[in-house]
């Protein structure tokens, strides 16, 4: 029987590295950058052009009625960002903006493909790196053909934990953020990282370097190409209250075992988000 979307993956393998020799060509020129829904959220041409690359191959490739798709700089401009049982790609073009914008070593491209809501494939090129990382449901996850796997440490404080700030500056949320670090860094682990891109973050993940990732805040588009690729790497994905992981709802906890996550997730302060499919507010 055919694999009705192995085309579809080994293009967007292809696709993603381009996007990636796109970003290391803009390099330090795009100095000049607009703000997204924050100050500390940037967004520079860069992000607009390779966006309109990975989508407009995705269309030629594939046509422009038959998959549907989120981008998130198309998200930024009004676009909706609902998940159907269509075929759908699901895309970050420079995940790490702010990264890129400052010479911070850690950008990616994510590009994820849905169907029936259900992630069938993730793609994650660490362009600045040069490592490709890639799953498909059920077929292993790799970095740069080469299978990976999560660590097997079982002990928290043998553990090294990975996440991020975000882009709210709120007193409220900043206070709930850093409290958590506090509680997990002193459960003690052996550290906190924080690449700068969830999507990096992911595939540290999935590759063994830490045990577990959590942020809240996150967007569908950060994550659900490391969702894939994190579990087929034999990871876990919970919701920050320890429930069922929901791709759309902003928040989430990646490890290697339900024995990290539990632990974790026993001390992280939750505060509301606004999920990605959300109704748009009214004026």
């Amino acid at each position: 029987m055919d694999d009705p979307w192995q085309k579809a993956y080994d293009f967007a393998v292809e696709v993603a590295r381009k996007a990636g020799a796109e970003i290391r060509k803009a390099g330090e020129s795009e100095i000049k950058v607009q703000t997204k829904s924050s100050t500390v959220d940037l967004v520079t041409k860069t992000d607009e052009r390779v966006e309109k690359i990975i989508i407009g191959a995705l269309k030629s490739e594939f046509g422009a009625q038959a998959h549907c798709f989120i981008g998130e700089e198309s998200v930024a401009k009004g676009e909706p960002c609902i998940l159907t049982d269509k075929p759908t790609w699901i895309i970050d073009p420079v995940d790490g903006t702010t990264n890129f914008v400052h010479g911070f070593p850690f950008v990616a491209v994510s590009i994820a493909f849905a169907v029936k809501k259900e992630l069938e494939f993730g793609v994650v090129y660490s362009c600045l790196e040069d490592k490709m990382y890639k799953a498909r449901r059920g077929k292993g996850a790799f970095c740069d053909d080469e299978q990976i796997l999560v660590s097997d440490v079982k002990d928290i404080n043998k553990s090294i934990i990975i996440s991020e700030h975000g882009t709210d500056r709120s007193k409220e949320k900043v206070s709930k953020i850093f409290s958590t670090m506090q509680k997990i860094l002193c459960i003690p682990v052996h550290g906190l990282r924080g690449s700068g891109t969830a999507a990096t973050n992911m595939c540290l993940v999935a590759s063994g370097a830490v045990e577990a990732f959590f942020e809240i805040g996150i967007h569908c588009w950060d994550i659900a190409a490391g969702a894939v690729i994190v579990k087929e790497a034999g990871g876990i994905l919970l919701d920050v209250d320890g429930g069922k992981f929901d791709l759309m709802s902003r928040r989430m906890v990646s490890a290697n075992n339900e024995v990290i996550a539990n632990r974790i997730i026993q001390e992280i302060e939750v505060f509301p988000v606004d999920r990605d499919d959300a109704p748009p507010k009214k004026p």
